[in-house]
């Protein structure tokens, strides 16, 4: 007979081995996961953190940026009558078809994060997905400045991006493939 104690051990160890090994959120076997590794690219640019979504998000109604381990959260909304689209932006502004709703704290650093998580809602496809901090601080100066870290699969310039998006990985607002809707 196995013990309760042992049970809430084991799912204790289970849980802290996954945030060791990086858990970036991303788990495969999820009911509505899909069949390819989301990701966007963040890099670090004359001192400001940089956001690319990796392909062009139409329709974007609501954007959010949210920081861990502190939760700190940017929220950026467009109405629903007039979407934004999104594919560059730097983080602090200018955020082009974009009002931001719910500002970072004002003593927020976001060079203290440990990671970043996008969301993106409106339009028919988006995927949240997570990038690390510590990666784009030490790295983003070793590579060219339109490359980026897309977590999971690496730092990847505009040509990266194309050939890979849809096949090795799902940029932020690439529909899965694999969920494609084939009309006979």
């Amino acid at each position: 007979m196995i013990r309760p104690a042992v049970v809430a051990a084991t799912v204790v160890l289970a849980l802290l081995t996954a945030c060791r090994a990086g858990d970036d959120g991303w788990h495969p076997e999820a009911q509505f996961a899909p069949s390819l590794r989301p990701a966007f690219g963040a890099r670090i640019t004359d001192g400001q953190l940089r956001i690319w979504t990796g392909s062009r998000c139409a329709a974007v109604t609501r954007l959010a940026l949210t920081f861990e381990p502190d939760r700190a959260e940017l929220v950026l909304t467009a109405p629903k009558q007039h979407p934004a689209a999104v594919e560059h932006f730097t983080l602090g502004g200018p955020y082009p078809g974009l009002d931001v709703a719910e500002p970072l704290p004002e003593d927020f650093d976001w060079h203290r994060a440990d990671s970043i998580r996008i969301s993106v809602y409106g339009g028919t496809d988006g995927w949240g997905s997570t990038a690390d901090v510590a990666e784009v601080k030490a790295r983003s100066a070793d590579h060219p400045p339109d490359t980026y870290w897309f977590q999971g699969v690496g730092w990847l310039d505009p040509a990266d991006v194309a050939a890979q998006d849809g096949t090795t990985f799902l940029a932020t607002c690439t529909p899965d493939p694999a969920k494609a809707q084939h009309v006979p």
